[in-house]
């Protein structure tokens, strides 16, 4: 009996000791019932150490993520705030918040003839609508090669000396563009009979500037015979991304334009409503 309480009194205390003990499954920590000790303390302070790296690393990728977006979105706005449209014929850009700052044209035309006309003269706040745009594109644009071209037909004979054009720069690639009065070939652009090359032009989306070009020896054109002003690029201007505006004082009837190279890498004639900004001045 005393043996046999002797082992009782030297097991006794380990088996309570362990029974102290409890192993939590749901949520993976051993504890104590009754006395915490050290092995018990070492895993919960694993634990919270590893949930408060876990939580900082959250943190720091969701900042990371959050913060790429607002760049994303500030580069975005920055570079541009211009929607590209694809069109039935030709591509578009449309400006979705424009300034509300205005640069009057320095025009220097009053003693000449309007030949032809669609801008809003008598607006000046507004001789054209400043946000939308037929693109005047390089073939390195990286949405394609686009050229465009607008038809006018004059009532009488007359002589071409000034061409005024509402084009802007875009985005991208040099400031420029290639201007050209041409005769009219089955439809649609022919022969230049003129050509200018500009450059500095306002940025697309403001008004209402012009671009200007005159020739003081003049071109001849016919009443009654279709002419055509265009808009092009060279290769100085492969990458360019021009803009040329559509008008504001004729919203019903459509008018006739051109562009290359179209779907079959040649001059495609179409009628578009409103129809691209421009006046032909000259003499009689």
């Amino acid at each position: 009996m005393e043996a046999t309480r002797l082992e009782t009194r030297i097991h006794t205390p380990e088996v309570a000791r362990h029974a102290r003990h409890r192993y939590d499954a749901p949520s993976r920590v051993l504890s104590e019932k009754t006395t915490p000790g050290r092995w018990h303390s070492h895993i919960q302070f694993k634990e919270r150490n590893l949930l408060t790296k876990q939580f900082l690393i959250s943190t720091v990728l969701l900042f990371a993520y959050a913060t790429a977006i607002a760049v994303a979105q500030n580069d975005a706005a920055s570079r541009s705030n211009r929607i590209t449209v694809w069109g039935p014929h030709a591509r578009m850009t449309v400006v979705t918040e424009p300034p509300r700052s205005r640069t009057a044209a320095d025009l220097k035309d009053s003693g000449l003839v309007t030949i032809f006309s669609n801008l809003a003269a008598k607006y000046p706040k507004g001789q054209y609508w400043c946000c939308t745009g037929y693109n005047v594109m390089g073939s390195k644009s990286g949405v394609g090669e686009q050229w465009m071209a607008a038809a006018f037909t004059p009532a009488a004979d007359h002589t071409v000396t000034t061409l005024e054009v509402a084009v802007g720069y875009s985005q991208q690639g040099a400031n420029g563009v290639v201007l050209s009065l041409n005769s009219d070939s089955n439809g649609v652009p022919g022969k230049a009979l003129k050509t200018w090359n500009a450059s500095g032009l306002p940025r697309f989306g403001t008004c209402c500037v012009l671009l200007v070009k005159s020739d003081s020896s003049g071109i001849p054109v016919s009443a009654g015979k279709q002419y055509w002003v265009v808009l092009s690029t060279n290769h100085h201007e492969s990458e360019t991304v021009d803009g040329w505006n559509v008008i504001d004082t004729n919203q019903v009837d459509a008018a006739t334009v051109a562009t290359f190279p179209g779907t079959n890498n040649k001059w495609n004639a179409f009628q578009t409503t409103p129809g691209l900004g421009f006046a032909v001045k000259g003499s009689n």
